[in-house]
């Protein structure tokens, strides 16, 4: 059953999900997420569905950066300036739908920086002036790679490393019923918006031999594994090296007690 649920979780589509927050214009605020370099909808339209042809509405991100502007035909695209160079060329609206109170646009080439809240505004719709917010999460979601880092006579350490994450994801290591490890406490540093992990545990002989680490960011709805099968040998190695180590200081003490012997011989036979 968990080898079937990775499985399932671990292809990473083009994901948009809304989700209705308490908002004081009681219209909510939408979360769209979207995985890094895909294309994403920012969802805007009047109530009313009235024209927006010769109106004008505009966006902003959360940092007051212009994202984008239309005015009665005139937008970025076309000779209006003003439109933040992070957002130069990849955004744009739906023409043919203003006319039916729909502002939406389309933003391509996502980024993890684009990470953030958007306002969509109506300056000149009154006497109720609607605003719209979203909020946008662009995730990116490597997969984890694993491998095995030393063998000893507790077990067999195997580590985990997920690079260039982001949101933050968790990671855990777990047996292959699904059940999750005992695990070192995580190595997690920070660039930016992005998160490289490692994770280690130490493991001992089980029924299969198969461990898996998996990533999820549950803000994304995804989750992402690798495994790794360990050799019976490598298990069995653990405890040689415990009897090859009594065995080497026993034959040593052995030699000890043997010249020890060798020695009072000598000394009473003179």
């Amino acid at each position: 059953m968990f080898l079937a649920e990775l499985l399932s979780l671990c292809v990473f589509p083009l994901m948009m999900f809304a989700v209705t927050a308490g908002h004081e214009n009681g219209r909510g605020t939408v979360v769209v997420a979207v995985s890094e370099g895909n294309y994403i909808i920012l969802p805007c339209s009047l109530s009313s569905q009235e024209s927006l042809v010769r109106t004008r509405f505009h966006w902003k991100k959360d940092d007051e950066r212009e994202v984008f502007v239309y005015d009665a035909g005139l937008h970025h695209n076309n000779r209006c300036s003003g439109q933040d160079e992070h957002f130069r060329g990849r955004v744009s609206h739906f023409s043919d739908q203003l006319k039916f109170g729909n502002a939406s646009i389309i933003l391509r080439n996502t980024t993890v920086a684009d990470s953030g809240g958007y306002t969509c505004d109506f300056p000149f719709h009154q006497p109720d002036r609607e605003t719209f917010n979203v909020t946008l999460v662009v995730g990116a979601a490597p997969k984890p790679f694993v491998g095995i880092l030393n063998i000893s006579e507790v077990g067999v350490q195997l580590k985990c490393e997920v690079r260039g994450a982001s949101p933050k994801p968790k990671v855990e290591w777990r047996d292959s019923d699904g059940n999750i490890l005992p695990a070192e406490e995580p190595q997690v540093s920070r660039t930016g918006e992005r998160y490289d992990i490692t994770l280690l545990t130490t493991v001992t002989r089980t029924n299969s031999s198969l461990f898996h680490c998996v990533a999820t960011q549950e803000e994304l709805s995804h989750r992402a594994a690798d495994e790794i099968f360990v050799p019976d040998q490598l298990f069995e190695s653990c405890g040689g090296d415990i009897v090859l180590i009594v065995s080497f200081v026993c034959g040593i003490l052995s030699a000890v007690v043997l010249i020890a012997v060798y020695v009072c011989f000598l000394y009473f036979t003179v």
